[in-house]
C-alpha cells in the first residue's frame, strides 16, 4: 500500500517543479505582486479624488488624479495580461515535465505494474491529472496569488489608517477561512472518488474499444454501454453532490458576509463621517476595501475547490512516481552469459503464496535447444518472464554464470534476449521500424535479410512502399501470421545470444508455421534457445524437454525419453499426432 502523502510531500513536489522554471516563475511572481498592488491603489485614488479635489474644486488636481487612476488600471490590464502569458507558459512547461516523468518512471516499472492497473487508468493519470497539475501551476496558481496578495494589502492600508476595523476584517477574514478549510478537508475524499470514477471510466472505454470485435459478435455491445452508464451516473451523481455542497456553502456565505460586513462599518463609522471626523472618502474606501476583500476569499474559496481536485491529481501522480522501478535498471553486474542458465529451487508466486512455480530446478546450457511443455496454466511463460527479468522469484534463485539474476544489471541482460510471444504487437510505424526497434545501428540490409530469412518479405513487399509501408494500430492490416513472421525478423535482426519463443507458434496456420519452423533452424545456429510450445511439432529437436505440472517440473528428457517415461507427455503427442511418435521422428 502506497504511503498517504503529507503537505510537505505536496509542497516538496510543487518546489521542485517550480525551481526548473524559475526564469517563468519569479517574473510571473513580480507581475502578481503588480497586480496586487494596482487593486489597492485603485480605491485609494478615488478616495483622494472625494476627500482632495473635490472639496477643493480643482479641476487640476482632479484630471491629475484621473490620469493616475487611468494609468494604474490600464497598467494593471497589462500587467494581467503578462502574466497570463507567463503563467501560461509556467504551467505548460511544467505539466510537459511532468508528463515526461511520468512516461519514463512507467517504462522502468515492472511488467507485473502493467497488468494490475489498466491502459485506461494510466491514460488519465498521463493526460487528465497531469492537466489538472497544469491548472495549478497556472490560472489556479495566479488567482490565489493576487487574491492573497489582496488581502494582505488590505489588511496593511487598513490597520495603518483604522486598526479596529483592520482586526474585524481579520477576524472576518480567518473565520472564513478556517470555515472554508474545514469544509473542505471534509469533501475531500469525495474529490478522490469523483477522480477515481473518472478514472474507471477511461479505462472501461478503453477496454471496450480494444474489445470491440468480441463485444459485436456476441451481441453484448448493450451490456458493454450498460456498464458504462451506470458508472457514469455513478460519478454524475457524486458530481452533482459535490456541486450542490459548495455551492450552497459559498451562496451562504456572500449572501450573510457581505452585507453583515457593510453594515458593521457603516454603524461604526458613518456616524463619524456626519461629524466631520471621518471623510466620506475614507468610509468609500474601506467599502471598497470591504467587497474588495470578500472577493478574493470567495475566489480563493474556489480556487481551494480546484486545488483540491489538483491536489488529488498529484496524488495520484505522486503514487506512480513512488511505484519502485525495476532492480537494477543500469546498475548491478556486467551480465557474461557463457555457459548456462540456472534455475534453483525456484518458487514464484503473483499473489501472496499462490505459488505458480513450485520449488522448480533445472539447467539450460549456452547453445542448447530447451523446450518447456506442459498443460494451460502450468507455469510455462512464468519462466519466460523470469528469464527475461520481468519477475522475480520469492523463493530460490535463477543465476546466469553463478551469478543471481537480481544482482545483473536486468537492462544490459536484455540485450542478450529476442523474445517473441503469442501475440505479436506492431507500433504504428513502418515495417523497418517494427522489425529494428528504431536501433539505428540494424542496417536497412540486415532487416531485409531477417525479414527474408523468415518468409516475410513477400508479404512486405505487397505492401504500399514495402518496408517504408506504415502500419495500422496493431498492425491491423497484416494477418495474424505475418505479424508474427515480422515478429521473428525483429529477434533475428537483434542478433540475440538467447532466443526465448512463448506460445509463438499457437495462432498461426500451416503455411506459417512451416516457416516459422524453418525460422528456427536459422535462428538456432549459434544461439541458445528456449521454447515454450503447444504444437509440439516445433520442438521436437529439442536437445532437452521440461515437463511443467501444477508449477513443478515432473520431468525432462528428449522427445523420445519423454514419450517412453512419461504418460502425460505420451497422451500429449497422441492428441496431437494420432499415428503416434512414428510420425514424429
Amino acid at each position: 500500500m502506497q504511503k498517504k502523502l503529507d503537505s510537505n510531500d505536496y509542497l516538496s513536489t510543487i518546489m521542485r517543479y517550480l525551481s526548473h522554471y524559475r526564469m517563468l516563475a519569479l517574473p510571473g511572481l513580480a507581475v502578481m505582486i503588480a497586480i496586487a498592488g494596482g487593486q489597492l491603489a485603485g480605491p485609494y485614488i478615488l478616495k483622494q479624488i472625494i476627500d482632495v479635489a473635490v472639496p477643493r474644486s480643482d479641476t487640476s488636481l482632479l484630471l491629475t488624479y484621473a490620469a493616475a487612476f487611468l494609468g494604474i488600471v490600464s497598467v494593471t490590464g497589462a500587467l494581467s495580461y503578462v502574466g497570463m502569458i507567463l503563467l501560461a507558459r509556467l504551467g505548460l512547461s511544467i505539466v510537459t515535465l511532468v508528463k515526461q516523468d511520468i512516461f519514463s518512471h512507467l517504462l522502468k516499472l515492472p511488467v507485473s505494474y502493467f497488468d494490475k492497473h489498466p491502459v485506461g487508468e494510466l491514460m488519465s493519470r498521463t493526460e487528465t491529472d497531469t492537466e489538472r497539475v497544469r491548472d495549478m501551476f497556472s490560472t489556479l496558481g495566479a488567482n490565489l496569488i493576487v487574491n492573497v496578495l489582496t488581502m494582505i494589502g488590505i489588511f496593511i492600508v487598513t490597520f495603518a489608517l483604522m486598526p479596529a476595523l483592520a482586526l474585524i476584517m481579520v477576524g472576518i477574514s480567518l473565520g472564513l477561512l478556517i470555515i472554508l478549510v474545514l469544509f473542505f478537508s471534509k469533501i475531500f475524499p469525495m474529490y478522490e472518488k469523483a477522480r477515481s470514477l473518472y478514472a474507471k471510466i477511461t479505462a472501461k472505454v478503453t477496454e471496450f474499444i480494444q474489445g470491440i470485435e468480441v463485444l459485436k459478435a456476441y451481441g453484448r455491445t448493450g451490456w458493454a454501454e450498460a456498464e458504462l452508464d451506470a458508472t457514469a451516473k455513478e460519478r454524475m451523481s457524486l458530481e452533482v453532490r459535490i456541486s450542490l455542497i459548495e455551492y450552497s456553502m459559498m451562496s451562504i456565505l456572500n449572501a450573510l458576509i457581505g452585507p453583515m460586513f457593510i453594515v458593521v462599518l457603516l454603524l461604526l463609522y458613518a456616524p463619524k463621517a456626519l461629524t466631520g471626523a471621518m471623510t466620506l472618502g475614507t468610509i468609500l474606501l474601506f467599502v471598497e476595501y470591504g467587497a474588495r476583500l470578500l472577493r478574493p476569499i470567495a475566489e480563493i474559496a474556489e480556487s481551494l475547490r480546484s486545488l483540491q481536485q489538483a491536489r488529488t491529481s498529484l496524488s495520484r501522480i505522486r503514487t506512480i512516481m513512488a511505484t519502485p522501478e525495476e532492480p537494477n535498471r543500469g546498475s548491478g553486474k556486467a551480465p557474461t552469459f557463457e555457459r548456462e542458465i540456472r534455475f534453483d529451487h525456484v518458487w514464484f508466486a503473483y499473489e501472496d503464496e499462490d505459488w505458480v512455480l513450485r520449488d522448480v530446478s533445472f539447467v539450460i546450457p549456452k547453445g542448447s535447444f530447451t523446450a518447456i511443455v506442459g498443460a494451460s496454466g502450468s507455469g510455462k511463460s512464468t519462466i519466460i518472464s523470469i528469464i527475461c527479468g520481468f519477475a522475480f522469484p520469492q523463493r530460490g534463485k535463477v543465476l546466469v554464470d553463478d551469478i543471481p539474476l537480481d544482482e545483473i544489471d536486468i537492462v544490459a541482460w536484455r540485450r542478450h534476449i529476442g523474445l517473441v510471444l503469442q501475440e505479436s504487437f506492431m507500433f504504428p510505424v513502418s515495417v523497418l521500424e517494427n522489425v529494428r526497434l528504431y536501433q539505428e545501428e540494424i542496417t536497412e540490409d540486415q532487416v531485409k535479410s531477417a525479414l527474408s530469412i523468415v518468409h516475410a518479405d513477400k508479404a512486405v513487399s505487397m505492401l504500399p512502399n514495402g518496408l517504408e509501408a506504415n502500419l495500422w494500430e496493431r498492425g491491423s492490416n497484416l494477418s495474424s501470421g505475418e505479424r508474427q513472421l515480422i515478429s521473428f525478423a525483429r529477434a533475428l535482426a537483434a542478433n540475440p545470444d538467447l532466443i526465448l519463443l512463448d506460445e509463438a507458434t499457437s495462432n498461426v496456420d500451416m503455411t506459417t508455421e512451416k516457416h516459422i519452423k524453418e525460422s528456427m533452424d536459422v535462428l538456432r545456429k549459434g544461439r541458445t534457445m528456449v521454447v515454450v510450445a503447444h504444437r509440439l511439432s516445433s520442438i521436437l529437436k529439442a536437445d532437452r524437454i521440461f515437463y511443467i505440472d501444477e508449477g513443478r517440473l515432473i520431468a525432462e528428457g528428449t522427445h523420445e525419453s519423454l514419450y517412453e517415461e512419461l504418460p502425460a507427455y505420451q497422451l500429449l503427442v497422441d492428441q496431437q499426432f494420432p499415428t503416434g511418435k512414428r510420425v514424429l521422428v
